[in-house]
């Protein structure tokens, strides 16, 4: 009602009672209807309040090696799980190769005699070896996990990953099951060991929904789910993919998701395990993609300029990158091929740069961008030298985006 014509007609009683009585009337309920929305506003508030990111920072993978026979002591590390619909008719088995990065490309350049036992005959055929797509799709699905939770990527320490070799007959074996097998691996078979499973923090899990609150939004309805018996102590969640927009938070010690198309009865969440130091033994020991950053990262981080000490500084601040040094950083000339400019008397197959993030969608918003080298040393003469320069420079690529990033050994 116009107060102009509220005012009029309080005017207009004869009878001051009745005026008084109104004004009372009045004035109770515009104070009970201001203490109702000053009730919700700070109801609201400390909802808001209380409502935070459930991961304010990148989770920190970790991956180990551990022999078969000891997988059951690991009390925290987990094994790396194959991927659906991998392998293929021609699958054999999954083998971990000991040796350095060039050895290994040599390794998997040729064929290899084998005997394979089956449930129908022994079939004599060819192998050949090829990186473990059963471990490496563990990495891609977890990148695109990470963008749908709106978690910043880190490149996760990968070296033990380009270790794993997947082994294919050349043709269809045609057995329903596979009850032995012997292959000759030639001269490189001191370095072929089957007995090795990848490990790592990240544990698949499905929590059922305790409470669905559907609740108006403008014009739709989104819909709040409290996960029933998430622990949010030190271990972190990632939820999978839904195939819609949804938004992950903690409101105190619960953890909620958020969707805008269905309520759900359940969700499938990655939990990665923080206290992940394995007491028990491990074939190789823990190495994560952790950083050690220092005060010019904190107030770098919105403001990087693609020069030497950042690159230095960004290589330092990766936690396993002790040992490695930065020798030289140069573009070559547009008109040389930069494969032979920088391996000029090498066999060009053997350098072909391992791509820790080679799924990742940036790959295709800049065409043809110029190669940009860095070169290393590294303190040490282990089969793991060439992964530790592809991991740096993976992480460099973060940040050159501008070029592609490439590397060798001094």
């Amino acid at each position: 009602m116009d107060n102009n014509l509220l005012n009029d007609r309080i005017g207009k009683l004869k009878n001051w009672e009745q005026t008084e009585s109104l004004n009372e009337i009045l004035y109770n309920a515009l104070s009970s209807l201001h203490a109702y929305a000053n009730d919700r506003f700070d109801s609201l508030t400390d909802e808001i309040r209380s409502e935070f990111a459930l991961n304010d920072n990148p989770p920190e993978i970790k991956v180990a090696v551990c022999l078969e026979d000891k997988i059951d002591k690991q009390v925290f590390l987990r094994p790396v799980e194959s991927q659906p619909q991998y392998g293929g008719a021609r699958y054999i088995t999954t083998v971990f190769a000991s040796c350095d990065y060039p050895t290994i490309q040599k390794l998997t350049q040729r064929t290899y005699k084998a005997s394979i036992q089956g449930d129908k005959e022994t079939l004599q055929t060819q192998v050949e070896l090829k990186y473990s797509v059963k471990y490496l799709r563990n990495i891609e699905s977890l990148y695109y996990s990470f963008n749908e939770n709106e978690l910043r990527w880190t490149t996760v320490d990968e070296r033990y990953f380009y270790k794993f070799l997947d082994v294919y007959s050349t043709r269809d074996h045609k057995q329903k099951k596979i009850e032995g097998f012997e292959i000759d691996f030639a001269e490189f078979s001191k370095y072929i060991s089957y007995d090795k499973v990848l490990l790592w923090n990240v544990s698949p899990m499905t929590v059922p929904v305790a409470v669905c609150d559907p609740r108006p939004a403008y014009n739709a309805i989104q819909y709040e789910h409290v996960l029933k018996n998430v622990p949010l102590d030190e271990d972190k969640y990632i939820l999978c993919s839904l195939g819609e927009k949804f938004n992950t938070f903690r409101r105190g010690r619960d953890m909620y998701v958020r969707t805008y198309k269905k309520q759900y009865e359940q969700f499938d969440l990655l939990r990665i395990i923080s206290n992940a130091e394995a007491k028990s033994p491990l074939y190789l020991p823990v190495k994560s993609n952790k950083r050690k950053p220092g005060f010019i990262d904190s107030i770098a981080e919105r403001r990087f300029m693609p020069t030497w000490g950042e690159a230095e500084r960004i290589i330092h601040s990766l936690g396993e990158m002790s040992g490695i040094r930065l020798m030289d950083i140069k573009t070559p000339p547009e008109q040389s091929p930069y494969m032979q400019l920088f391996y000029p008397d090498k066999d060009l197959s053997l350098y072909t740069c391992l791509d820790y993030n080679i799924f990742r969608e940036e790959n295709i918003v800049i065409k043809d961008r110029k190669p940009l080298m860095f070169t290393f040393k590294i303190n040490t003469d282990d089969i793991w030298a060439y992964e530790t320069m592809f991991y740096a420079l993976s992480e460099l690529q973060l940040y050159f985006y501008d070029y592609r990033c490439v590397g060798r050994l001094a």
